[in-house]
């Protein structure tokens, strides 16, 4: 059933297609808030105040171009207030690991590359307004006008916050991009930015 089916069904007072709006997204917001949270619990909680408010928003659903932008600006809203109530940084620990649930886009497909799954850990060393565009697009696969929507910007703004993130990615990333070769040892060429669409295929 198409977004709007549901969403229709849903403000006509059909509980049912809430959940079928539930199951649909659920996976996509955790994933997105555990990225921007670095923590797991932290991100169930927000992911079940995201849907809350779309369940006690329901009149407004329809009012919206996209519903998935909406979405998105209801979980990245949660994510910044949580950021603001930690009032911290998560500490940079490259060993640290995630528990995600599959979702089947373009960059989620790479992560199964073994080098590929370091940035996942080093998302943690960048700013929110670059982790955000970053997971929106790579992990999230919106467009550019929906990420612009989702972060309240333009967006040329987007694209210069995606490069800028990408970049310092991988030069946070430099040291691992070591040529896996046991005898020589040798650095391979580190590249300036990080495109991950161009490694899709892994």
């Amino acid at each position: 059933m198409k977004d709007y089916a549901l969403i229709e069904a849903f403000q006509a007072g059909d509980e049912f297609a809430f959940v079928g709006i539930y199951n649909r997204y659920k996976g996509a917001v955790y994933a997105f808030c555990v990225k921007m949270l670095l923590d797991t619990e932290q991100a169930q909680d927000v992911t079940q105040d995201t849907f809350l408010r779309i369940y006690e928003n329901r009149d407004r659903l329809l009012k919206t171009n996209s519903f998935k932008s909406w979405l998105f600006t209801i979980a990245r809203n949660q994510c910044l207030n949580a950021l603001r109530r930690n009032k911290r940084h998560t500490s940079f620990d490259p060993g640290m690991e995630f528990t995600l649930p599959a979702i089947d886009t373009p960059f989620s497909r790479m992560e199964k590359n073994d080098q590929v799954q370091f940035v996942t850990r080093f998302l943690q060393s960048l700013k929110p307004e670059y982790r955000e565009v970053l997971v929106l697009r790579e992990y999230q696969n919106l467009t550019y006008d929906e990420i612009a929507a989702v972060t309240r910007s333009s967006v040329s703004a987007v694209k210069s916050r995606l490069f800028k993130a990408r970049k310092k990615l991988a030069k946070i990333m430099e040291p691992v991009w070591i040529q896996e070769d046991g005898a020589s040892n040798e650095r391979e060429t580190i590249p300036d930015t990080i495109d991950f669409r161009a490694s899709s295929n892994l």
